[in-house]
């Protein structure tokens, strides 16, 4: 089978889709926007909660100083979760 030098350069694909790009566009899903209504959709609730849910476990053993840089653990791993 002969493959090309440049075939391990390629961006992985699924459907036609580039998987780069999924990752790049996950976090922005991930995270939502604050909404200018009082009434949220089920979308933006279970984001939420995901979220709170998620920085409560990261913040739980943690002491009250670690908690000004705890928050810049979250984005790294949501990144690297997507890219896996």
């Amino acid at each position: 089978m002969m493959v090309s030098f440049f075939d391990q350069f390629a961006s992985p694909s699924f459907l036609g889709i580039p998987l780069i790009a999924v990752a790049f566009a996950l976090p922005w899903v991930l995270f939502p926007t604050p909404p200018s209504r009082w009434v949220n959709n089920r979308l933006i609730t279970v984001q939420t909660w995901f979220i709170n849910r998620f920085t409560n476990q990261l913040m739980l053993p943690l002491n009250v100083r670690a908690h000004k840089w705890a928050l810049l653990l979250p984005s790294p791993t949501v990144f690297l979760i997507t890219i896996n």
